[in-house]
């Protein structure tokens, strides 16, 4: 038989173990007026599935990124905030949740977190009707971007990232 002061650190332990895991998760930045904002559709393509829905994005040069990728009135695909060195992405394409530094990204949630990198280096390009944009040479997540607009119009942006074969399509208002 257990006796119940064997049970104690165990109890301890289960009481305690939430407070830990709270205190890992990281508070990003909420958007301030500073911030680049704009909002508009997402197709996101792979070889197994395309979905189409409604995103957020904000922006704060390229250290704070956050975008929200929604079907339908409250369901999220994709939550995904970025500041510094920090990445954390929730909802039904991370799989759940997942925090940790973007460089270390595992699978398709590589592409999500180098999202950050593909609209920082758009954001010099914004005032071009037109433009194509590669990742460097020897990026771990290799991608192109073209970007398309024109006065009046939404703006288009086609991501592509070669090794995993997946596609984001945006059409945004800015």
């Amino acid at each position: 038989m257990i006796s119940i002061p064997s049970l104690r650190p165990v109890l301890a332990a289960l009481l305690l173990f939430p407070l830990a895991a709270c205190q890992t998760a990281r508070e990003f930045p909420a958007p301030g007026s500073h911030w680049k904002n704009a909002q508009g559709q997402l197709q996101y393509r792979t070889p197994k599935r395309s979905v189409i829905g409604e995103t957020v994005l904000s922006g704060n040069g390229t250290q704070d990124f956050q975008l929200d990728y929604m079907a339908g009135p409250g369901v999220p695909l994709m939550r995904l905030r970025e500041a510094g060195q920090v990445a954390r992405m929730e909802g039904i394409f991370a799989g759940g949740s997942w925090q940790g530094d973007p460089a270390h990204a595992h699978g398709r949630l590589a592409s999500w977190a180098a999202l950050r990198e593909v609209f920082a280096a758009l954001e010099t390009k914004i005032d071009a009707p037109s433009a194509t944009l590669h990742s460097a040479p020897g990026a771990a997540y290799p991608w192109t971007a073209q970007l398309n607009q024109a006065p009046g119009q939404p703006q288009r942006i086609r991501i592509e990232f070669p090794r995993t074969k997946e596609r984001f399509m945006f059409v945004l208002l800015r």
